[in-house]
């Protein structure tokens, strides 16, 4: 029988972070079609051979951790890689555990693949939903900003929990006018509605200039806390949170 091979750079046994409300089992993907400047997991841009991983040994990982109520795939972009992904997405709901995945967006066919699958997709929004601000956080000279709008149209009309999540860099996406422009979006697609049934949250994250891939976003300062409660507000959106290391992780904003 032939192994079913993946680019997996990493598996943490167990997470309280990475899937909301729930101890997870996170799986890491390399690989991924993005090339932005402040990435943290810029370890796994790229797949390399020594990231091939068997599928069945990422399926015993998460079977063998009987602590975790959940499992996450990251990345990297999962999606790239959909037949795997859909592999252990069946196994996690077939022991009884919930199933989430990190994307960029930019693969919306392959989202509407995965979703009857999903109980949460966290979906990365990198800035204003246009051209210009996608490519200056992106480093794509034609950043798929249509298919992202599609990604977000579909997530929400699905029955997953949706997290939309930016990272907060300052110079790129932290102005009020931002935010302001994607709760716009995000309003005409039913976010309000998806919200209010406890199945959607707007999070605002703050980007760790340490941890860039790219110097120049490495000299950018940190935003502070009180920026990112100011841009929570400013959306106007239900559910609006903030994750700040001085602050803790996930906390809601009213």
């Amino acid at each position: 029988m032939t192994k079913k091979m993946v680019y997996a750079g990493e598996i943490v046994p167990l997470s309280l972070s990475d899937y909301l409300g729930e101890p997870a089992c996170v799986i890491f993907f390399s690989g991924c079609n993005f090339d932005c400047g402040y990435c943290q997991n810029w370890r796994l841009k790229k797949g390399s051979e020594e990231h091939l991983t068997d599928v069945e040994k990422i399926k015993k990982a998460i079977s063998e951790n009987k602590l975790v109520t959940a499992c996450k795939v990251t990345g990297g972009e999962p999606l790239l890689q959909l037949d795997a992904l859909l592999e252990i997405g069946r196994f996690a709901k077939s022991i009884g555990l919930k199933f989430g995945i990190d994307t960029n967006g930019s693969l919306p066919d392959a989202l509407a693949d995965i979703l009857p699958l999903l109980d949460l997709v966290s979906i990365d929004i990198k800035a204003e939903l246009d051209e210009e601000s996608y490519r200056a956080v992106t480093g794509l000279t034609s950043p798929p900003v249509s298919a992202v709008i599609k990604s977000l149209e579909i997530a929400m009309r699905s029955d997953a929990y949706v997290e939309l999540r930016m990272v907060v860099i300052p110079g790129y996406n932290d102005k009020l006018s931002t935010v302001r422009s994607i709760s716009k979006i995000l309003r005409g697609m039913g976010y309000e509605e998806k919200a209010s049934e406890g199945k959607a949250c707007f999070n605002l994250i703050e980007f760790v200039p340490e941890n860039a891939f790219d110097e120049d976003f490495r000299r950018i300062r940190n935003p502070s806390a009180s920026l990112l409660r100011d841009l929570a507000l400013a959306s106007g959106l239900k559910n609006a949170r903030i994750t700040h290391r001085g602050v803790g992780i996930l906390k809601p904003v009213d």
